[in-house]
């Protein structure tokens, strides 16, 4: 443990459950402190990971010896500590969306590029073993051209059941809405669809929740430089339509996992309602069940499952760091730079420009609103 790499986190909320679980079986680094606002959340951090604690970034960063910083702080507040985290030589990881607005991800990126500091940005879906096992099947050309991909995520138990989250997380009358949504779950489809066929967007329509304003259905269309296309539809103020039977045993954690509290989920229960992204091709289809850590194939000689890494979430986290560790070590690329980041958001406010709600970013977006 002596060469690994001194990590401190910031931000110790539900999503830094995950990152810590997954990173004790990564030898190559080392908690070292965290950081996080929320003194009851701080104090559970105290106990179970035996760290020095702060009660803000600048004091961990003014303290500390640190090689990485996990950024793990809701999105409204990712632009300051980024940079704050630049200014102290400080390598970043940090957590989606990268931030609310083309000009804050621009210049939390110049900051960094500033200091000679990495900014590795938080796409953790590319990690997911059943995501990244269907990319090799797509760049191999299994399923043929790619023509259409698509996520739906409709459910919950009424209008009360919306878990809409706060103005610390989303600021009012900017991009907000659910956890489920189009703002903080949809933009990892939004990177993800991209990356699974190395083809950008170039035109989007949609319509996004503005947080603080009545939440409704949210949807995206996207369209790809290599003619295919996605589809978004999340609404979690419903009811679910899915029969009994058409759930899939699930091989991942719950977003409860962590070293605070017990698993919520075990491993191999029954779920109703999987995460699923089906993706379209001239030759076959895939579903991909990112978190149940499931994946299937279909053309027309057979329907098939295809084997994955018994690795599901949160290892995506561990493979995540990892590979940033790695290119750190190395002198090399990157893994997902922070330009990645940037186009994710440079989309979704294009999307959002498509509802009639303005979201106006001083350089525009790069994909065009079919507006």
């Amino acid at each position: 443990m002596s060469d690994a790499l001194r990590v401190g986190i910031i931000g110790v909320g539900a999503v830094a459950r995950a990152h810590l679980e997954a990173y004790k079986n990564l030898s190559t680094v080392r908690i070292v402190c965290v950081a996080d606002t929320n003194p009851s959340r701080l104090s559970l951090a105290r106990q179970h990971l035996g760290v020095p604690t702060y009660s803000t970034a600048s004091e961990m960063l003014e303290a500390a010896e640190l090689d990485i910083a996990c950024v793990l702080t809701p999105p409204a507040t990712h632009e300051d500590v980024v940079r704050r985290c630049a200014a102290a030589g400080v390598h970043v990881l940090c957590e989606k969306p990268l931030a609310l607005s083309v000009e804050a991800c621009e210049r939390m990126i110049e900051a960094c590029r500033v200091r000679s500091v990495r900014l590795c940005y938080g796409a953790s879906y590319r990690y997911l073993p059943a995501l990244t096992v269907a990319r090799e099947m797509i760049q191999a050309g299994e399923i043929g051209e790619v023509l259409l991909l698509r996520e739906y995520a409709v459910g919950g138990s009424g209008p009360e059941s919306r878990n809409t989250l706060s103005f610390d997380h989303y600021p009012q009358g900017g991009p907000g809405g659910s956890g489920m949504g189009l703002c903080d779950h949809g933009i990892h489809l939004i990177d993800a669809f991209s990356w699974l066929m190395d083809s950008p967007v170039v035109k989007v329509f949609g319509r996004g929740n503005i947080s603080g304003q009545r939440q409704a259905p949210e949807y995206a269309h996207l369209e790809y430089a290599n003619g295919a296309l996605g589809q978004l539809l999340y609404e979690d103020g419903t009811y679910s339509a899915d029969l009994p039977h058409e759930g899939i045993f699930s091989w991942g954690d719950s977003w409860d996992t962590g070293p605070f509290e017990k698993p919520s989920r075990t491993p191999g229960q029954w779920q109703a309602d999987p995460g699923c992204i089906q993706v379209h091709g001239t030759r076959g289809a895939l579903r991909v069940f990112y978190y149940a850590n499931s994946l299937f194939v279909i053309t027309q000689d057979c329907t098939r499952q295809v084997r994955v890494p018994d690795d599901p979430m949160p290892g995506n986290f561990r493979r995540q760091l990892a590979a940033f560790v790695a290119a750190i070590r190395s002198g090399g690329t990157t893994p997902v730079p922070g330009e990645v980041g940037l186009d994710a958001c440079r989309t979704l406010l294009a999307i959002y420009a498509g509802t009639g709600t303005p979201l106006p970013t001083a350089s525009g977006p790069r994909v065009s609103s079919g507006a």
